[in-house]
């Protein structure tokens, strides 16, 4: 397993064509750069996660303090109420595991695409907007 957490952040700084994109990153997404398996690069982008993403990576066996250092330049979207709310009922809807739940929940409540590897996992989900990162 590698272990290079380094990537490219330019953290809220604006493009040439002076627009920044707001997106929520799915777990899969942070998973795979941590392997070395594909390097996420941020880009101009502000970042969002969702404290389940911290949970998840968290509950893996990748060294703890590499983690903090990676999500260290984002922002941590938390789990309330409405976002609680929702996600049991997209749960009980689609039928998604509840993780995911409520990472689509965040994502639609706080207004963000949801950049993921894993579009499938969402489909069945209504009003949430996904990308791919590539």
């Amino acid at each position: 397993m590698r272990h290079s957490v380094p990537l490219r952040t330019s953290r809220f700084r604006r493009e040439t064509n002076g627009t920044v994109a707001d997106f929520l990153v799915d777990t899969d997404v942070f998973v795979d750069h941590l392997r070395g398996a594909r390097r996420f690069d941020a880009k101009s982008h502000r970042v969002h996660y969702s404290v389940v993403t911290r949970a998840e990576l968290f509950a893996g066996n990748t060294a703890t303090d590499l983690i903090s250092v990676l999500l260290a330049p984002f922002r941590e979207l938390e789990v309330g109420r409405a976002v609680a709310e929702r996600a049991g009922r997209l749960r009980r809807e689609s039928g998604v595991r509840l993780p995911d739940a409520l990472i689509a929940a965040t994502a639609i409540e706080y207004k963000l695409s949801l950049f993921t590897r894993n579009r499938s996992d969402f489909e069945k989900i209504p009003g949430l907007r996904t990308r791919d990162i590539g």
